[in-house]
């Protein structure tokens, strides 16, 4: 559970860092709210596909061979 909460921390580390470096970017205001809107769309977008893999992988509908185990041999 370790390499979990790192990869969380990371994440977090990276959005805190992303997140600052847009503030002080010498930008328009209505520019750098447009340009918030799309990245937190993204990252939203991103976060909801890996959600949606993580939680298929855990109930097998990902993997191939779901469902095979249960056939007679």
């Amino acid at each position: 559970m370790e390499s979990g909460k790192l990869a969380v921390t990371l994440l977090a580390g990276v959005a805190i860092g992303a997140a600052i470096g847009v503030l002080f970017a010498p930008e328009k205001g209505e520019d750098l709210r447009n340009k918030l809107a799309d990245l937190k769309s993204d990252y939203l977008g991103n976060l909801k596909d890996k959600i949606t893999d993580f939680t298929g992988d855990l109930t097998g509908k990902n993997t191939p061979n779901s469902g095979s185990a249960n056939q007679p041999v």
